[in-house]
């Protein structure tokens, strides 16, 4: 929705088996993403077992995203059907991104989404996407913003995150 002055298209077909989707009002379809402890851990930052995300923590999680950029839905194909399997959100700093069904995580449909946020950037206007951060230890993140075309330019040692940039112009 609000990035100022700009429509967000319904979809960006990345291929024929892999689209966003524009975030619709329907929070509901992430709450088993935000239950996973993969998720939980490199999104969130929560390692306690016993700390449980609702959904309105993910309602209001939606909420934020919503306004702060474009908030897709990560749809793949199967069996002739595109299913929600994540989300991401287009915003000049810090665009986070979610595989939230772990069967497909590892297959580079991040790399592929990051690259199609890219060009969307580029389309509408971004010089330069910011404080894409990750968890040190989150390795898969890295090669993506990596293959995506970011350049790691911090690393916080204390706060055990590294922060990529990626020059629009």
């Amino acid at each position: 929705m609000p990035l100022a002055n700009i429509t967000q298209p319904a979809l960006i077909n990345i291929s024929d088996d892999l689209r966003l989707r524009a975030y619709d009002g329907n929070f509901s379809i992430a709450f088993s993403w935000y239950q996973d402890d993969v998720v939980r851990k490199f999104s969130e930052g929560i390692t306690e077992p016993t700390i449980h995300l609702g959904l309105s923590w993910i309602e209001k999680k939606f909420s934020a995203l919503h306004h702060s950029g474009e908030l897709y839905f990560i749809e793949v194909c199967e069996n002739g059907t595109f299913i929600a399997i994540g989300d991401v959100t287009l915003q000049e700093n810090n665009p986070p991104i979610e595989i939230g069904v772990a069967q497909y995580r590892g297959r580079g449909i991040g790399t592929r989404v990051m690259k199609a946020l890219v060009n969307r950037a580029k389309e509408i206007g971004f010089k330069k996407i910011y404080n894409a951060g990750c968890y040190e230890d989150n390795y898969a993140s890295q090669r993506m913003l990596e293959n995506a075309g970011f350049i790691l330019v911090n690393h916080d040692k204390e706060k055990q995150r590294k922060v990529f940039e990626l020059e629009l112009i």
